[in-house]
């Protein structure tokens, strides 16, 4: 199964060029395509419809924006935000899942109330396996305690997602995407990267994996597409995937052997917004399918 997964912080621009969006990540055979958005829309705006049964008018321009591009191919099987943070999901015909998508979400301030979030759909496909897409923006900021903030924000994010009962690291396999906002430090080095960092001392996102980044910081671009003087470029927005089976998390008796092989990932080259959207190609095998 070829699964595709984009992200892109829309910096609360109406239409960034969502059709160029669209048409990029539709450009390459995918059978699950997820699209994970952040700021996409202003944050007080979106809370005022905390409580509301539909998408909101930004969420509905994106969500339009890939069925028009996709014309029919594939159907929008899931779609939520939680405040400024959303997450849409199509399959092709051959991927559908059999049961319908679990959602889930929640804030990631210190009250679960902020304008950073996460969200997340589960998939069951094929027999027995789950594969879970979450859409997050973490806290912003530079120095330790920022990056202790972004780590704190991962595990709320992993304790307060929850599928039937089932959580986001019980799945067989999980794609993490979004403006995880860590920060290169002064030297711009992706050597200095704070997300590798968190990763090899187990901070955050244990057993997650990200391919090789050989695309330019995605943050901080003015209009012109140059990066801002004021701020340190960084590699805010990343694309990182999970499987259970990984020796760092303890097995169980439905343990799925999946595996995860990552055929590209880089960036688009898409204006409209101070970050560039991000987009990875995998191929997920699953035992069950």
């Amino acid at each position: 199964m070829l699964v595709a997964v984009v992200s892109f912080n829309l910096a609360q621009r109406k239409d960034p060029l969502l059709s160029a969006l669209a048409a990029a990540s539709a450009a390459a055979p995918f059978d699950v395509l997820a699209v994970a958005v952040q700021e996409l829309a202003p944050f007080a705006e979106q809370m005022r419809r905390s409580h509301a049964t539909r998408l909101s008018p930004a969420m509905r321009r994106i969500v339009a924006a890939f069925d028009s591009e996709l014309a029919g191919a594939a159907a929008c099987v899931a779609a939520l935000e939680h405040g400024a943070v959303g997450l849409a999901v199509w399959a092709r015909p051959s991927a559908c899942p059999a049961q319908p998508p679990i959602h889930a979400k929640t804030g990631l301030g210190p009250l679960a109330l902020s304008s950073k979030a996460a969200v997340a759909v589960a998939l069951r496909l094929g027999s027995s396996s789950t594969v879970a897409f979450v859409s997050a923006h973490l806290p912003a900021g530079t120095g330790p305690a920022a990056d202790r903030a972004r780590n704190r924000a991962f595990w709320d994010a992993a304790a307060r997602l929850h599928f039937a009962g089932r959580s986001l690291l019980d799945c067989h396999s999980v794609f993490f995407a979004g403006d995880l906002n860590y920060r290169a430090g002064l030297s711009a080095s992706f050597a200095d990267d704070g997300l590798r960092r968190a990763m090899r001392c187990n901070a955050a996102f244990p057993a997650f994996t990200e391919p090789a980044v050989a695309f330019r910081p995605t943050y901080k671009l003015l209009a012109s597409g140059a990066y801002d003087p004021r701020r340190t470029p960084a590699w805010c927005d990343r694309i990182l995937a999970y499987t259970r089976h990984n020796p760092a998390v303890p097995p169980t008796s439905d343990d799925s052997s999946a595996s995860i092989t990552c055929l590209r990932y880089w960036s688009l080259p898409i204006a409209g917004s101070d970050h560039l959207p991000v987009y990875a190609r995998f191929r997920l095998d699953l035992p069950h399918l």
